[in-house]
């Protein structure tokens, strides 16, 4: 009964102990198909990019392929977070799942890890290898430049923040929906845009101060301060508070599911 009691207690109490077991096993169970999925993308990232710089007789433009890099890595990403709780939406797994001694912050902060923080690294590393052989081929037959993506640079990080804050949207889609969480994700961001802008842009019109010329006629007239300040709050809340707000929201979720 003690030892019953203390395992209890243990369970009871957070530990990131069990965070990493919780990350060993998402990766031991989706390993292969995540390994397939990688191989397969850098290697017609490289064979489209190497049979470019060919026919080009050289010509690589390193933006050009980050871009490119960037666009993958984000639909990818998306696609992937909207099935990291894939487990957790299957009747016939979701019972053991839902049953494993860790509590819904650990599963969380687990699933989190791999979707966002393991998926970024892993596609920085990938643009920067790819880069780095193309760059190879260049200087071995074409008496070209080094040019290798820098994953450090102001640029990069940049984008690496925005795109931990973006496929937070689609991380909570992955736990609130149980079929087509991607579809239903894109779905819900779509018809949540439109409100905001529209809720934006009665904001906007009420700001605007109808005013009257000498002639009688009715113009308007914009009060730039207040539109700047509106854009500082809604920059505020997407860097600082989106987010954390979309986390907090999906932890809840999840400990209603495991409830």
């Amino acid at each position: 009964m003690n030892l019953k009691n203390k395992a209890m207690e243990n369970i009871n109490k957070f530990s990131i102990h069990r965070i990493g077991y919780l990350v060993l096993r998402h990766l031991k169970m989706n390993m292969q198909p995540w390994l397939i999925g990688i191989a397969a993308t850098a290697g017609a990232l490289l064979t489209l990019n190497i049979m470019g710089v060919i026919t080009s007789f050289g010509s690589f433009n390193l933006e050009t392929f980050v871009r490119f890099g960037y666009f993958i890595m984000f639909v990818g990403g998306y696609i992937f977070t909207s099935r990291i709780f894939n487990e957790l939406q299957s009747p016939a797994k979701s019972h053991f799942y839902l049953s494993l001694p860790a509590r819904p912050e650990e599963k969380l902060i687990s699933a989190w890890l791999i979707s966002s923080v393991f998926f970024l690294i892993v596609s920085y590393v990938l643009i920067s290898l790819i880069s780095l052989l193309i760059s190879g081929v260049l200087l071995l037959f074409f008496d070209g430049t080094l040019k290798v993506f820098n994953p450090l640079s102001i640029d990069a990080l940049y984008i690496a923040a925005v795109f931990i804050i973006t496929n937070s949207v689609f991380f909570l889609g992955s736990i609130y929906f149980k079929k087509n969480n991607f579809l239903k994700t894109i779905l819900t961001v779509f018809v949540t845009f439109v409100t905001i802008f529209t809720f934006t842009l009665i904001l906007i019109l009420i700001i605007i101060k109808p005013f009257q010329y000498a002639h009688h006629s009715v113009g308007f007239q914009i009060d730039f301060a207040e539109v700047e300040y509106i854009n500082s709050i809604i920059s505020y809340l997407f860097w600082y508070a989106m987010a954390p707000f979309i986390l907090v929201v999906s932890y809840f979720r999840l400990k209603e599911r495991q409830v």
